[in-house]
């Protein structure tokens, strides 16, 4: 199903208010993958590293997530920030020598954020189905914010029974304390549920020595 422009662009502009607030080094920026070309973010040249042949919507995700990476880094001042983020041997984005960054998209939109080492930032956006996370997507979208921030820290595969994570609490947003078997200390998981999205955010002050 399309998703609805309207509804689309509240959600950008609520998450957006909600971002400015949390302590990032950097800068965070969303926008509608469903639009070829989005008009509030810088573009970023070709060529993008698809196949012709890949899902139109897959084209879009790409170009909006290479397109907020860009408009990240600029606004963290970084001096080729408009060139395209290439692609690491896993898949994943290699971000520029001296920072570090994480993408998500879902739902019709996209997010990206980006820090000056020796910080890193875990970032993970879905839709909700109704008005509050249930408990499984709860602990799906912070265990991914969580690993995304550690690796390749913690190079082990993404395994979620390696994470505790809260239950859901009442509140539309907050901070959560999750804890990864083998990391020492919990990690501050900052989130917010807002327009029919959930959304968070894991930052790690300093690139720890993996145990």
């Amino acid at each position: 199903m399309t998703p609805d422009p309207a509804h689309l662009s509240a959600a950008l502009h609520a998450l957006r208010r909600h971002l400015r607030d949390w302590p990032v080094t950097g800068a965070i920026c969303l926008s509608d993958q469903a639009a070829a070309q989005p008009t509030d973010l810088p573009d970023v040249p070709p060529p993008f590293p698809l196949p012709d042949h890949a899902p139109t919507r897959r084209h879009h995700e790409w170009r909006a997530g290479r397109r907020c990476a860009a408009h990240a880094l600029h606004l963290l001042g970084h001096p080729h920030a408009l060139r395209p983020l290439p692609r690491a041997p896993g898949g994943h984005p290699e971000w520029p020598a001296g920072t570090h960054g994480s993408l998500s998209h879902a739902g019709g939109l996209t997010v990206a954020a980006a820090t000056r080492a020796p910080q890193r930032v875990g970032l993970d956006l879905e839709p909700l189905p109704g008005p509050a996370p249930d408990p499984r997507l709860w602990r799906h979208v912070l265990t991914e914010s969580t690993f995304k921030a550690l690796w390749p820290l913690r190079p082990h595969p993404l395994d979620p029974a390696h994470f505790r994570v809260p239950p859901p609490p009442a509140a539309p947003q907050g901070v959560a304390e999750v804890h990864v078997r083998g990391w020492p200390g919990p990690l501050q998981v900052r989130w917010v549920h807002t327009h029919g999205f959930l959304l968070a955010l894991t930052l790690l002050p300093a690139p720890l020595e993996a145990p």
